[in-house]
């Protein structure tokens, strides 16, 4: 029955949005119905409120909405007070109608920065095929709950006290879904405030998923007012002033995505999911290709890439994890017991599925490395060093590619020349290391610190709607700096799925034989998702 539910709906409401769901709406405070769709590219700005209408005649007012997977997250007023707040989920499947809250005139507007396709294609597949038990779980908020979603599998989640609500901030350690790959994630935190000297952070399992979290620390640079401190994939830290915008940017369909990727505004680029077939290799492969202007003398840069991966990346993860059917078990404890197997998995998820950045030199194009998987619940900053000495002329050809539909870019530039990196590893006097002076989980305060305090095996281990909040000390801000604030995370975790007495699927073989597998497998997929989109409910 809920099947059926999410054909006709998806039929009547979500299809015609599969563009993007834009609106210009008018008037102060006043609610107008989200129906008109226009293209990507207009320029937009997230609402701050909407009233979802519920298949049940019932009704709710959200603020800060935002699709994840399948769902539509946002805050509902408990009380009195504005910061008297609980964050909710609804399904999108139980949303026949939104309206969307303005305060000052005519504007453009973007619901929830766009209802992404790969979240169309997680609600058109998820509830026929997957059969995942329902989760629920506890969320952002001051230990609030809120209905969990059955088709988000991806990392633990951090959040940060602003100094008046906590703040979603990161997702950690993504694609780590072994014990052998586990890994440090270093990760910028936007929202990270000093409070009397303390900085407060909350991570929390909404997912369903078990998170095996080793150990936690806060980072901290002191720099020049103007700067950022960006992280790339293997934790060093990179000081970066302003960002060269790219002079040009189009997809591999040959569409100019300039406006969608040269500022952080989010409106981000993600790949053309139709017109694809699985034995073209160029089909199954999505890129993005940019030029920047290169300055005169120029030998180094720094890539800066902002973004995360879509639903559609997070579901196929799970998807891939439940084709081993009856044999899922045995096939986590075989990894689980065998690095090198485990790591094969691992190089091969990361060879297709993270974006790789190429540089066209007079050769070809060559590559320069991996801008590492992300996660969906937030966009990341992210860095990667270029060397430019083999590239001829005044302009810069970068090209970042990956598994079609799986990551969502809202900006990318470069800054020139590359400033001097701060090691996350071997700390330097201009980066320091914070372990926690507090950590107790919110269900019975218990305290966790010393499970958290050091990269030892001993981990906390977290299930769903589990939370621990960690506060850690630090000194004030010098006179006449800026301070950013990081967090390195280690650990990995295990995705739950149902596992039926049925064979693995085909696919699980190919993984590892077929350089091409994981491409293949998402295009298939995608395919038999449109048909869904397309075809008669029945």
């Amino acid at each position: 029955m809920r099947a059926f539910r999410n054909i006709i709906w998806l039929r009547s409401f979500l299809l015609p949005l599969t563009t993007a769901l834009w609106i210009g709406v008018t008037s102060c405070t006043s609610w107008k119905p989200v129906k008109q769709p226009v293209p990507e590219t207009i320029g937009t700005e997230r609402p701050d409120e909407v009233r979802i209408y519920l298949a049940d005649g019932g009704q709710a007012e959200l603020r800060s909405p935002r699709i994840i997977a399948d769902s539509l997250e946002g805050l509902i007023q408990r009380g009195r007070y504005r910061d008297d707040v609980t964050r909710v989920r609804y399904p999108l499947s139980e949303i026949t109608s939104i309206s969307s809250k303005q305060t000052d005139g005519w504007k453009t507007l973007g619901l929830v920065g766009g209802i992404t396709l790969g979240a169309l294609f997680v609600a058109a597949l998820a509830s026929i095929d997957m059969g995942v038990p329902d989760s629920r779980g506890s969320s952002g908020g001051s230990s609030s709950s809120s209905s969990g979603s059955d088709t988000q599998f991806s990392c633990p989640l951090v959040y940060a006290w602003d100094g008046a609500r906590w703040r979603l901030d990161s997702g950690t350690f993504g694609g780590a879904i072994f014990e052998p790959l586990a890994r440090t994630d270093v990760d910028g935190l936007d929202h990270a405030t000093a409070e009397n000297g303390r900085v407060r952070l909350r991570l929390a399992n909404e997912l369903n998923e078990t998170d095996y979290v080793d150990a936690i620390d806060l980072l901290y640079v002191d720099h020049q007012p103007g700067q950022e401190v960006v992280p790339d994939g293997a934790g060093q830290l990179h000081v970066v002033g302003s960002l060269a915008e790219p002079l040009s940017a189009r997809d591999d369909r040959g569409r100019d995505v300039l406006e969608v990727v040269r500022a952080a505004d989010g409106r981000g680029w993600e790949s053309s999911p139709t017109g694809r077939d699985t034995a073209v290799a160029a089909d199954v492969r999505s890129a993005i290709e940019l030029e920047f202007r290169r300055p005169p003398g120029a030998t180094e840069a720094t890539l800066v890439v902002h973004g995360n991966n879509t639903a559609w990346a997070s579901w196929l993860l799970h998807d891939f994890v439940s084709a081993h059917g009856r044999d899922t078990d045995a096939w986590y404890a075989s990894m689980n017991s065998n690095p090198e197997a485990a790591a094969a998995v691992g190089r091969t998820v990361a060879r297709e599925a993270f974006l790789s950045a190429s540089i066209e030199m007079a050769d070809g194009w060559q590559p320069r490395g991996l801008i590492w998987e992300a996660g969906p619940e937030i966009a990341k900053r992210q860095a990667l060093h270029l060397e430019l000495g083999a590239v001829a002329g005044d302009v810069i050809r970068v090209r970042l590619e990956s598994v079609p539909l799986y990551w969502n870019l809202d900006q990318v530039g470069i800054h020139f020349p590359a400033e001097a990196t701060v090691g996350a590893a071997n700390v330097t006097a201009d980066a320091t290391v914070v372990g926690s002076a507090r950590a107790v989980m919110e269900s019975d305060g218990r305290d966790v610190r010393s499970l958290l305090a050091a990269e030892d095996g001993t981990e906390l281990a977290l299930e769903t709607g589990d939370a621990a909040q960690l506060e850690f000390d630090v000194p004030p801000v010098p006179d006449g700096m800026s301070r950013s604030y990081l967090i390195a995370t280690t650990g990995w975790y295990r995705i739950h799925v149902r596992a039926p007495d049925k064979p693995p699927r085909p696919e699980v073989s190919r993984i590892g034989t077929d350089p091409l597998a994981i491409s293949r497998l998402s295009v298939a997929r995608l395919n038999e998702a449109l048909k869904r989109l397309e075809g008669p409910a029945r």
